[in-house]
């Protein structure tokens, strides 16, 4: 658990706990950062050992509820240890410690009383509706695998053992950014990095396998936004860009952008082929996201950076 940040004691606003810094945990961070909002802690999750989790969200309660006080506070989930072709195993150790996190949400609400809380849980577009095409709000979820399985028990559980607590659901489509040099990498980013080194990329799906992807940075500021928004209610916010496209048009894209040759190896039996595409219809009424090229670029500029800082370390 990091150190509280400048201002998290004298709460002028509403005050986040949040679980997890990847691809978008970080991006929720850096736009509560740019919102100048204390974050009281970035909260690891000690995966594999239940007692060290035990006493780490102990310690997080005592210091949450010293320095929150009676200000709002948000607890927002962005972590996560499966991948979208996890197991069952890893998927049913997730499923026991997102379960702790919950009763530990639960019990602060209880905690402090007449001090809103609400909580926040990113879940995954395409663990849910893999293989479905215009998916819409009242499309029900069909998971194909331990992943999405697991991503739909975790919003049940939230929704259960939080009762009676604003329990704001994301599901996020396809998600990319650059997530720094130990964050993992989704398919747009990892495309880049390959076509800027020369290394050859392997492909899962096939280049006709259309979907729908997101900026990580634009759910980063959706999030933030709705997590610091007075009155919150229990929802389910599709965030998707309903603009698909296929992996030839990423591809293509990217070849022009970078201006070098992109190497594919396509897998013979791709196990990641399925369509998934959204109804604009189905997008939240403030939601904005950056049309694909714009988000390509920014990527690429982050790399750019990330290389230049490297070589000058």
């Amino acid at each position: 658990m990091g150190p509280a940040r400048t201002g998290a004691s004298a709460g002028a606003g509403p005050v986040v706990a949040l679980f997890g810094s990847g691809l978008v945990g970080g991006a929720i961070r850096d736009a509560l950062r740019l919102d100048g909002l204390a974050i009281l802690a970035d909260i690891a999750v000690p995966w594999a050992d239940a007692r060290q989790r035990a006493l780490s969200l102990a310690r997080a309660a005592a210091t949450h509820l010293a320095l929150a006080g009676g200000h709002p506070l948000a607890v927002i989930w962005a972590a996560g240890r499966t991948g979208f072709n996890s197991g069952e195993a890893e998927a049913a150790a997730e499923r026991e410690a997102f379960t702790g996190i919950c009763e530990w949400v639960r019990d602060i609400a209880q905690q402090r009383r007449t001090a809103s809380t609400s909580f926040h849980v990113v879940s995954s577009a395409g663990g849910l509706f893999e293989g479905q095409r215009f998916v819409d709000a009242q499309t029900l979820p069909r998971p194909l695998r331990p992943y999405g399985a697991l991503k739909l028990e975790q919003e049940q559980i939230a929704r259960r053992i939080c009762d009676g607590l604003p329990v704001a659901v994301y599901r996020p489509s396809s998600v990319y950014g650059h997530a720094g040099p130990k964050g993992r990498s989704g398919l747009v980013t990892t495309l880049a990095m390959n076509a800027k080194t020369g290394t050859q990329s392997r492909i899962f799906g096939s280049l006709d396998t259309v979907r729908d992807y997101v900026l990580a940075a634009d759910i980063g500021h959706f999030i933030a936004g709705q997590a610091l928004r007075p009155g919150q209610k229990t929802l389910t916010f599709l965030l998707a860009s309903g603009r698909p496209a296929t992996l030839g048009e990423v591809v293509a894209m990217i070849r022009r952008l970078v201006g070098r040759p992109l190497y594919l190896k396509l897998d013979p039996v791709p196990s990641n082929a399925g369509h998934i595409t959204y109804r604009s219809s189905a997008l939240p009424e403030h939601w904005r996201p950056t049309d694909l090229e714009t988000g390509v670029r920014q990527v690429l500029r982050h790399l750019s950076q990330a290389y230049e800082a490297a070589d000058r370390g």
